[in-house]
């Protein structure tokens, strides 16, 4: 029974060894795929240039000191030594010739690492955005993987290094005290027992530190971005966030004290091995000159400069090992966030449909829908919309008319039922294709540190009489009036002192100017003109809702003044179609379209 569960210990032990290593090599695919030669060149430097430099230190003095001893000439030692100390001088320029080229390499696989954590945030489906557990995995991902690619790429240099440089160093001792290697041997079996408890405590240690600093980041933004600025300023909002800010500040600070103690307590025990060992090989040298057993000055110089280097160097090497099962437990916390695999935004088979141009024709049958966790849920929602209409969905918050829309984008994918393009399942088209034919505008817009044109060029670049004409349409050539400024102006002064900074109004015309530069197969509008003056609305919806638009509209408001010219008006309660009509038809049947409608027209009546 033993012997099996030797047997079982040894094969966990080599899968762990194995995993250590895959995880490693993941960590510098980057630098592999991106920069080999870079990769290659810098591991090849250290492996070189470090064992000569370590040589140098231990056999120089040593031979300078024999020559000197048996009386060589000034001329002989100095020319000796110029020698040496000009080969030293290469090896030390070397690397910095190379320096510009190591820096900008390193530079340029960093900002592809972040951008590939971008780009898997970008396909990861919709469903995980709200996801506490996800946003974690993002946060660590994106502050970590660049630096622990970089850690993995220094742990490769110094492994090979270490080793090159400690068979140089074991060759020098080996020859005249073999005993010190034993008991370096000793000391580092106890040192790796050590690290095996410590490194997972550092990880550990990192990953309690993420939820207390991404609240005290979401507070950095709150007093850094513009738009918080306003309610920071004029109410009690301050105090509430400082409040936030202590209890972040106290909880990290609590974490740190924990996590800091325990690690100080290994730090301790890593430190008090080494002085041991060091003093029982001096106490060893000391014995060994006493005895007379090296004679030579020089021999010892070289086997005390030898025995420093050595223990350095094998610390280095188990701390290696250590930072080595440290990086793999990290790099097994950023490839939790790579492993996310989506099914809404995944590639799109070979036999994906890509919709035709021309307004869209949509069916909803019998779709059902519940957000995981949630009492909410669409039910029994079945709607036919033709290529076309203009149909306005009303209804109390909540009801469930933003969550429509995101089914119609395919942002999630319905519980039950199907949702029909042009006849078609949703799925069975290229997501991505289907999008490009769909304008959407939100009520919470936004505007982007880029010119006027680059941010209406969401959807393909427009001409410019296309955006002087729409520019104009919907009443937005004052921003540029009022500022001397053409379409080439940034938005926003986020990287530009004469940028044009833009009202919450301005800013919805600017995303419906978006979408009007092209032609769509469908558009969604989620009160998209919330912000607007109301003589601006009214004649905003009328180019919506106006015959002059040909695209199939859906448009969610709650100013029900503006409605009047839809086709159908759908009004959603508690997660469903309750009333369905014209504006006409749902004044008649007098439910619960029309007590809003009313109501809504008491107050301007008033």
């Amino acid at each position: 029974m033993r012997g099996k569960n030797t047997v079982a210990k040894l094969k966990n032990k080599r899968a762990s060894i194995k995993r250590v290593f895959s995880n490693i090599a993941w960590l510098c695919k980057p630098y592999w795929r991106e920069k080999k030669l870079f990769f290659i060149l810098y591991i090849l430097f250290g492996v070189t240039i470090t064992p000569i430099q370590d040589f140098i230190y231990v056999y120089f003095p040593k031979q300078i000191v024999d020559m000197l001893t048996r009386g060589d000439g000034f001329r002989k030692v100095a020319t000796y030594a110029l020698g040496i100390l000009l080969i030293s001088y290469i090896l030390i320029i070397l690397p910095i010739a190379f320096q510009r080229y190591f820096v900008k390499s390193g530079k340029f696989v960093n900002l592809k690492i972040k951008r590939s954590v971008y780009e898997q945030a970008l396909g990861t489906d919709y469903r995980f955005i709200d996801n506490p557990e996800y946003y974690d995995k993002y946060v660590w991902a994106l502050d970590e993987y660049a630096e622990q690619s970089k850690a993995a790429r220094e742990q490769v240099k110094l492994f090979f290094t270490l080793l090159a440089s400690i068979g140089v160093l074991f060759s020098l001792i080996a020859a005249t005290a073999p005993w010190i290697l034993a008991l370096e041997a000793v000391q580092l079996f106890f040192h790796a027992r050590i690290y095996k408890y410590q490194n997972p405590v550092q990880v550990a240690y990192k990953d309690a530190l993420v939820p207390s600093n991404r609240r005290l980041n979401y507070i950095h933004r709150l007093f850094y971005q513009q738009q918080y600025t306003g309610d920071l300023k004029m109410s009690e909002l301050p105090q509430k966030v400082f409040r936030m800010y202590d209890d972040a500040s106290e909880e990290g600070l609590g974490i740190i004290n924990t996590y800091e103690k325990k690690l100080n307590r290994y730090d301790i025990i890593h430190e008090t091995l080494l002085a041991l060992t060091e003093l029982i090989i001096i106490l060893y040298v000391i014995y060994l000159i006493a005895s007379g057993r090296i004679s030579e000055v020089g021999q010892y110089i070289a086997l005390t400069l030898a025995f420093y280097r050595i223990d350095e160097k094998l610390i280095f090497l188990l701390r290696s090992f250590a930072g080595a099962h440290e990086l793999s437990l990290n790099a097994e916390k950023i490839r939790e966030f790579f492993a996310i695999e989506p099914e809404i935004e995944k590639p799109a088979p070979a036999n994906a449909l890509v919709p035709a141009a021309g307004s869209f024709s949509l069916k909803l049958e019998n779709v059902h829908f519940a957000y995981p966790d949630s009492d909410f849920s669409l039910s029994d929602i079945d709607l036919e919309i033709r290529p076309g209409e203009k149909i306005v969905i009303v209804g109390e918050n909540g009801a469930g008319k933003s969550t429509l829309m995101k089914l119609l984008l395919r942002l999630y994918d319905v519980s039950d039922g199907a949702v029909r393009v042009n006849g078609e399942k949703i799925q069975d088209y290229d997501i991505h294709a289907l999008r490009k034919q769909i304008g959407v505008a939100f009520q919470t817009s936004n505007v982007y540190a880029m010119t006027y044109a680059e941010n209406l060029a969401f959807y393909g670049k427009p001409s410019q009489e296309a955006m002087a004409e729409v520019t104009e349409k919907l009443g937005l050539t004052t921003i540029f009036e009022k500022n001397r400024a053409d379409f080439d102006r940034e938005l926003t002064r986020e990287f530009s002192e004469d940028g044009i900074m833009v009202s919450g109004g301005e800013i919805q015309k600017i995303a419906l100017a978006r979408i009007m530069t092209k032609d769509f197969g469908l558009l969604l509008l989620d009160e998209p003109s919330s912000a607007l003056d109301p003589i601006s609305e009214d004649r905003l919806i009328k180019i919506l809702l106006g015959e002059a638009n040909k695209t199939t509209t859906i448009l969610i408001s709650h100013r029900l003044s503006t409605v009047r010219d839809a086709d159908r008006i759908l009004l959603i309660r508690e997660g469903k179609i309750a009333e369905a009509g014209t504006h006409d038809e749902l004044m008649a049947l007098k439910g619960d379209y029309y007590e809003m409608f009313t109501t809504q027209a008491e107050h301007y009546v008033a």
